[in-house]
């Protein structure tokens, strides 16, 4: 009998030119106790933000107005990298997922959503759990696409919180007829969020006081040969999830690099960490 072969299971690699932008808020709409989802309207003429199916992590970096003030200095682009006028101190930013785009605004320009956690009392957090129509932010990047592979026989995906505008893009771009195993960890039942509805998906949401872990979730699943494990959220929950999908194995074969993906979108204790550090970090 002839077994058939693993899938390839590479990603995709598309870099776009540095642009920042001004977008007005046009709509907030609660998505949860703690999520809200946040339209803006980018200003006429502004390059619009590149919308690449199955690149589920493309993020803008989204810079605040000053606390105090108001302002939003925002940088211009100078040989592809950003540069803020003489003196003037940079702006708090954030990375978030692009949730989705709409290009067909009356005035030609583009309508952009994300969907931002409100925790804490950071800059961000205030920013979004008091933005109204009409607030100003700026836009950066995103700065390249990376796109998951299509060809996965099922798709393993690991989330917290952060991660939920991700694993909604999952759920809505991957390829008809590939099943997903889809576990989302968050506080409490007032976080659960609607996610898009999806023949072949399986959601389990876990809660925080069910001291269960997303590491220990992947060990309990049943490991099949062509899973592309892909998992986002703080990065300390990351490091174990790497761990556990370091034991996976399949007819004695260990889970291929090229078919694991972890991020850590934040840290515990670090206020705007770099998900492009080293998950240790």
């Amino acid at each position: 009998m002839t077994t058939a072969a693993t899938p390839a299971l590479q990603r995709g690699r598309q870099l776009h030119p540095l642009h920042v932008r001004r977008a007005t808020v046009s709509r907030v709409e609660p998505l949860d106790g703690r999520m809200r989802r946040v339209t803006l309207d980018l200003e006429a003429g502004a390059p619009p933000i590149p919308w690449v199916p199955l690149a589920v992590g493309d993020h803008v970096k989204v810079a605040f107005p000053h606390p105090s003030t108001g302002e939003l200095i925002l940088p211009t682009v100078v040989d592809d990298r950003p540069r803020l006028p003489e003196g003037a101190s940079r702006p708090v930013t954030r990375d978030y997922t692009v949730r989705g785009v709409e290009d067909a605004r009356p005035d030609g320009s583009q309508q952009v959503s994300i969907d931002l956690v409100v925790h804490g009392t950071g800059p961000a957090s205030t920013w979004a759990n008091s933005a109204g129509p009409g607030d100003v932010v700026g836009l950066l990047g995103p700065r390249g696409s990376m796109t998951e592979p299509s060809d996965a026989r099922r798709y393993v995906l690991l989330a917290d919180e952060t991660a939920i505008p991700a694993i909604g893009r999952w759920l809505e771009e991957a390829p008809a007829g590939i099943p997903l195993e889809v576990v989302v960890q968050v506080p409490d039942a007032s976080c659960l969020v609607p996610l898009p509805q999806r023949d072949g998906a399986r959601i389990t949401w876990l809660m925080d006081e069910m001291d269960t872990t997303l590491a220990q979730a992947l060990r309990d699943l049943p490991p099949a040969q062509g899973d592309y494990v892909w998992a986002a959220g703080e990065a300390g929950a990351m490091v174990q999830v790497r761990r556990a999908a370091a034991e996976l194995g399949v007819g004695g074969e260990a889970l291929q690099p090229s078919a694991l993906q972890v991020d850590g979108y934040w840290r515990r204790g670090v206020a705007g960490r770099d998900h492009h550090e080293p998950l240790e970090s």
